[in-house]
């Protein structure tokens, strides 16, 4: 039986069904944006800032994985400068994007990211930077989204960091279709709360939030 780790007020608890790629498109053809497929777009102005962060950090011999592919502005950005970059996305364009570009050391992979076959696709402990800037916003049950949480912390290195923005954090889907609730909009309590079930910690620098293992009292000083 599924016992929640954490509540901040979601009602459905279990959808009762298995995500997939095809989630969805239901919604997306309610939209009248792009919902899922951001391949010909500009980077959103979250996916800008927090690529400006990427520009000025040091991530050499960092291996990053993007959620969200986009139009794979995080890849053309690092691409040469880290060890290795990985992206998923549910929208078959910007996979066929992603790939077609032959940037070195990127691969996409086409994948829902609070599915069980994303769960099981990476080694764990294999990313020092994930980035996300949409966490909760695409959640159809809580359920699948503390399977998502497990999922990245599971695969974050001991030093490791899941970097997302405000903006991402705010947005829900409402577009007519009732699959995602109201209470996936997070504020930064709601991210503290999420964040502490997983042995997380949220440090805020502006409108960019960064979530690492909490330390201990025995821990020491952490690395910056």
């Amino acid at each position: 039986m599924f016992r929640p780790r954490f509540d901040i007020g979601a009602q459905r608890i279990d959808c009762g069904r298995e995500p997939d790629v095809a989630t969805h498109d239901a919604a997306d053809q309610f939209a009248s944006w792009p919902l899922l497929d951001y391949s010909a777009c500009e980077p959103t102005e979250d996916q800008a800032a927090i690529n400006r962060w990427l520009a000025a950090a040091d991530l050499r011999d960092r291996d990053i994985l993007h959620v969200g592919t986009g139009n794979s502005s995080v890849a053309r950005l690092l691409a040469g400068k880290v060890r290795g970059i990985v992206s998923v996305t549910v929208a078959h364009n910007e996979w066929q994007h992603g790939n077609a570009l032959g940037l070195p050391q990127y691969s996409v992979h086409l994948l829902n990211k609070h599915s069980d076959d994303f769960a099981r696709q990476f080694e764990p402990a294999s990313f020092d930077c994930i980035l996300d800037n949409n966490l909760a916003s695409f959640a159809c049950c809580q359920r699948h989204l503390e399977r998502y949480f497990e999922t990245l912390v599971s695969l974050l290195r001991p030093e490791g960091f899941i970097l997302t923005h405000w903006l991402g954090m705010q947005w829900t889907l409402d577009v007519g279709v009732d699959d995602v609730e109201p209470v996936w909009q997070l504020d930064a309590g709601k991210l503290r709360a999420i964040a502490s079930a997983y042995g997380l910690a949220v440090e805020r620098q502006d409108e960019l939030f960064f979530l690492r293992r909490a330390r201990t009292p025995n821990a020491g000083t952490a690395k910056p």
